[in-house]
């Protein structure tokens, strides 16, 4: 049942975050080229530069390659705007997430959440073409479906924290997030190849809507709250094993005053606007760079855009396992894997993008290898603040979840707007900006969580330390 749920999370980031990840691929198929460039001159091969060559790899010797042929004319302020609706929308859910897990349940929540995903997602290829209002209808149903995918995030930490002993939250962590990675290469890859169909962009949307529908499905009859209510499915010895520590882990009603207090909170929350604003700003605009400062084919730019969240994928599975492995020989403590592995995170993020700010069309396979390598560090808030999350202080899971997950709202509505302010003609100056801003980011977190983050540094941190030793003894 444990591996059931942590797998079933995994299929709703997957699928919820096709539904999200979509528009990021598909734009460069809807919009002209007139869009892109905002007036400036665009050349037959680049819309930079005309010395920098087509590259068309994965295109398997085919001489001839789709060009993007968009219809659409959004802004770069118009695209920043649309992007930014979806994480607004999440923005206020995360306000009412704690809320909602209390008196709703994570699962309806994940579920009700879900079915407004798809309704939009049915919905976004009719109104981005429907001029009558500008792009005010895109703007709503982005919003719409921001709000109902958000509570996702908190839910699956509260669901975690109810379901794991303490020694498998990082693995269970690990295999439930691989849905993020996932949701980004499939959308990548698939809507580049959806785009060229006869049918065009619409088909992405669409298809991922009938995925959803499946995927509410089978949460319905998959997911429950807490083992207790799943006691006609799960064996004796399962409950046993996680409710001897759950027990004394019952949800209560958030403590604001010592969550608010607590610098190990706060530190959960800079990484946590650190890690989104990376990781949104990633996946949102990766494709435009690919195509207006790389220079790359349709095909292309789909593979290559899904190449860094393979390595994400991969870098995770080694992440999480060192940590668990790390925790139960008790090789380093809890805290020193937590600070290990989100300062190097940081660190080597914040090093590869500021390495970025060097690269142009000229460079094209070392900016590949760079942007790859920074999403594998990603990887390392993993076993660093997110699993912080569900163990800080069990009972008070929702709430801190809510409180880190606004803050990665905030991040993740701030990037692709301050991301499409800097890059209105899609030149390779205005990328570097966008690079350095982000590795200063990076940097700064990965001087102040380490100073921030001590388990034993308010009346917060001591309940938390009693907690995790009273199941550890339990557990054993």
């Amino acid at each position: 049942m444990r591996l059931r749920v942590a797998v079933a999370i995994a299929l709703a980031l997957t699928i919820e975050g096709l539904m999200r990840s979509n528009l990021n691929m598909a734009i460069v198929c809807m919009l002209n080229s007139t869009a892109l460039s905002e007036g400036k001159q665009v050349y037959s091969n680049n819309l930079t530069s005309p010395s920098c060559p087509l590259l068309t790899f994965g295109e398997l010797g085919n001489s001839t390659t789709k060009e993007y042929k968009g219809t659409i004319f959004w802004t770069s302020q118009e695209r920043a705007v649309i992007f930014t609706s979806f994480y607004v929308g999440g923005f206020f859910a995360t306000i009412f997430s704690e809320h909602l897990n209390r008196y709703v349940g994570a699962s309806k929540t994940v579920l009700y959440g879900g079915i407004a995903n798809v309704i939009g997602t049915f919905l976004t290829p009719t109104v981005a073409v429907w001029t009558d209002f500008g792009t005010l209808p895109i703007i709503i149903v982005r919003f719409i479906m921001g709000f109902g995918q958000s509570v996702l995030w908190p839910c699956m930490s509260v669901l975690i924290a109810q379901w794991f002993p303490s020694n498998e939250k990082s693995t269970a962590l690990a295999i439930a997030t691989t849905g993020n990675q996932l949701s980004v290469v499939i959308a990548m890859f698939a809507t580049a190849e959806l785009c060229q169909l006869p049918y065009g962009w619409p088909m992405a949307f669409h298809v991922y809507a009938v995925f959803g529908i499946f995927m509410c499905i089978a949460w319905y009859f998959m997911v429950y709250d807490t083992p207790q209510d799943a006691e006609h499915c799960i064996s004796k010895e399962e409950m046993q094993h996680i409710t001897s520590c759950a027990k004394r882990q019952k949800p209560h009603k958030a403590n604001w005053k010592a969550i608010l207090t607590s610098t190990s909170v706060w530190a959960i929350a800079a990484s946590s606007f650190a890690h989104n604003y990376v990781t949104v700003g990633t996946v949102t605009y990766l494709p435009l760079y690919y195509k207006t400062v790389l220079n790359m084919s349709l095909t292309s730019n789909g593979i290559l855009s899904a190449l860094p969240f393979i390595g994400q994928f991969v870098s995770k599975v080694f992440y999480a396992g060192l940590a668990d492995k790390a925790k139960a020989r008790k090789w380093v403590s809890h805290d020193t894997v937590t600070k290990i592995s989100n300062s190097s995170a940081s660190f080597g993020i914040a090093l590869c993008f500021g390495m970025l700010c060097f690269c142009d069309c000229s460079q094209r396979v070392f900016a590949i290898f760079l942007i790859t390598l920074a999403m594998a560090f990603v990887s390392g808030y993993i076993p660093g603040y997110n699993t912080s999350v569900v163990t800080i202080a069990p009972s008070q899971t929702a709430a801190i979840a809510a409180f880190s997950r606004l803050w990665a709202q905030g991040a993740s509505s701030l990037a692709p707007y301050h991301i499409g302010a800097f890059t209105k003609t899609g030149s390779a100056d205005e990328w570097t900006m966008v690079f350095l801003a982000i590795a200063v980011i990076l940097f700064c977190n990965w001087n102040i969580f380490p100073m921030l983050w001590n388990s034993k540094s308010t009346r917060l941190g001591l309940f938390i330390k009693r907690t995790i030793r009273s199941c550890e003894r339990r557990t054993n």
